[in-house]
């Protein structure tokens, strides 16, 4: 009864927090500073809109972000919706007369490549929710044109991109990521969903096959016999990045041995009480920029700052892989921490508080963590 009672108070307020993060143009990432539209915090979010069945948000986030489509097809990274400055940061933020499409990262220069994979990937969620056809066949073109940006420069090949343009933008990566990867062969295999559903075939068969050469290089690239390593410049980097291991789990990228495996290592090395740690084992100083650690923010991506999408997304690997009596205890302790602060926060402290330090306080609340949260309740317990 107490679990119950629990996953439902924080369901509840998990509900709220995504409605709070609602705007004509679709969901930001939060209300207070983050109040753009990150592709992969926005996109991600959708999941949650599309569980419980507010699909005009959903497609209204997706349309937002194909509407700032570049002439060659490249989707953007962010919606930018203010001016970037202490005024934001503060909670304050000064918005612009019209929103503004980001491709570079502000802090490398570097093209970052999720935009167009992850508004693939959103589409292919909602419409595997509501199949709607009408909608698929709206935008199919702009999908097919996003999608051929990334063959274009990459063909099947793995995707390669500059540093700090993945989701850990605060940490010196270059080359192959596996976070960019995965959500790769994941949206090349929506793609191919999308196609059949509008009776391509050719283009169906087309992206299916593409799929299964981009998944098998991730295995001859990235699996190093326990997980999949984090990212490939000049060797493979071996750390375990729990993010997106737990979404090649999620997306059928790992086999049931390899499945095992990446959970079992990261319950060993990552579980923290009620979430998993974002790296194992820690990165040097050197890997985390200078501004970073001025800032009092070194650990934000490197097993200091704990967020709850690893867990979450640990939560339904678990669920899928028929472990669904642990993934309702981890779930059960992510909502425990919603409750007991009343809130989704966009990272924590080891002690389970929302991060509020001298020069960073924590987004609140958070959309990507809220959508993912409501999706995964409706996988793991079940629509009540």
């Amino acid at each position: 009864m107490f679990m119950n009672t629990v996953w439902k108070n924080a369901q509840k307020i998990a509900y709220e927090a995504l409605r709070a993060c609602e705007t004509p143009l679709g969901l930001t990432t939060g209300v207070h500073h983050f109040v753009d539209l990150w592709a992969r915090d926005s996109l991600f979010a959708t999941f949650g809109a599309t569980a419980i069945g507010d699909y005009d948000t959903t497609k209204k986030t997706i349309e937002t972000f194909l509407k700032y489509q570049r002439s060659d097809g490249l989707v953007p990274y962010r919606i930018q919706r203010a001016a970037t400055s202490v005024w934001k940061y503060l909670g304050k933020p000064r918005y612009l007369p019209t929103p503004i499409a980001n491709f570079r990262s502000h802090q490398s220069g570097g093209l970052v490549l999720d935009g167009g994979l992850m508004t693939i990937i959103a589409t292919s969620e909602y419409v595997q929710r509501n199949h709607d056809k009408k909608f698929v066949k709206a935008n199919f073109g702009k999908l097919t044109y996003a999608i051929d940006w990334y063959f274009e420069r990459f063909g099947c090949n793995l995707i390669s991109e500059w540093f700090l343009c993945e989701w850990a933008d605060a940490v010196l990566k270059a080359g192959k990521t596996l976070y960019t990867n995965v959500l790769y062969a994941k949206a090349v295999s929506g793609m191919s969903e999308l196609a059949k559903l509008l009776g391509h075939q050719e283009y169906a068969g087309r992206y299916r096959d593409l799929a299964k050469k981009i998944q098998q290089q991730i295995q001859t690239e990235f699996w190093n016999g326990r997980y999949f390593a984090d990212w490939i410049d000049w060797k493979r980097q071996d750390y375990f990045a729990s993010h997106p291991n737990m979404l090649a789990i999620l997306f059928g990228l790992a086999d049931a041995t390899q499945e095992r495996a990446i959970l079992g290592y990261a319950k060993i090395h990552c579980w923290n009480s009620f979430t998993l740690e974002t790296n194992h084992p820690r990165y040097p100083f050197w890997r985390i920029p200078i501004f970073h650690h001025v800032i009092g923010m070194g650990d934000y991506h490197n097993r200091g700052c704990l967020w709850l999408q690893p867990g979450i997304l640990y939560a339904v690997a678990l669920c899928q892989t028929g472990k669904k009596a642990e993934a309702k205890r981890v779930l059960t302790k992510i909502s425990e921490k919603i409750v007991k602060y009343n809130g989704i926060y966009e990272v924590y402290e080891k002690n389970g508080s929302p991060v509020n330090r001298f020069f960073y306080r924590a987004e609140h609340p958070f959309a990507w963590s809220s959508g993912l949260f409501l999706w995964a309740n409706d996988l793991v317990f079940g629509k009540k």
